[in-house]
């Protein structure tokens, strides 16, 4: 028995004391039964979210359709796309952050570790690295 049927259980017996529709507890496995990747359910975030889908499914604002297997790969490949593009933009940005980082040790006659014997600056303290009378 899985923990989303575990739950539902409880909810059937404690919480409710009245079985659950079918429906209900069909959308309830489906929509629980993989971890939304790249994260996973806490048995605390399962809870409220069931009750939550429970809740609102006595209140007649929970759609039950059950998303078919082609949705779902769809609903996965667009979640992944938009991974990719935040983790692209977290990319530039820290290479910005470095680039900004490099000038600034130029700009102060330091180098990085990586940044030794470097003939390959091209920044914005190039000059100043030419004319200090001594060698790096």
């Amino acid at each position: 028995m899985t923990i989303t049927n575990q739950m539902i259980k409880v909810f059937e017996n404690y919480t409710y004391k009245q079985g659950l529709p079918e429906e209900l507890i069909a959308f309830l496995n489906d929509k629980y039964s993989e971890e939304p990747w790249p994260y996973e359910f806490s048995e605390q975030d399962l809870y409220s979210n069931i009750k939550r889908d429970i809740n609102a499914y006595y209140a007649g604002m929970l759609d039950t359709t059950i998303k078919s297997p082609l949705q779902k790969f769809s609903d996965e490949i667009e979640d992944l796309r938009s991974l990719y593009g935040q983790n692209m933009d977290e990319i530039r940005e820290l290479n910005s952050y470095i680039d900004e980082l490099h000038e600034l040790l130029w700009a102060h006659g330091l180098e990085g570790s990586r940044m030794i014997h470097s003939d390959t600056h091209t920044g914005t303290y190039k000059e100043l690295a030419e004319s200090l009378p001594f060698d790096f």
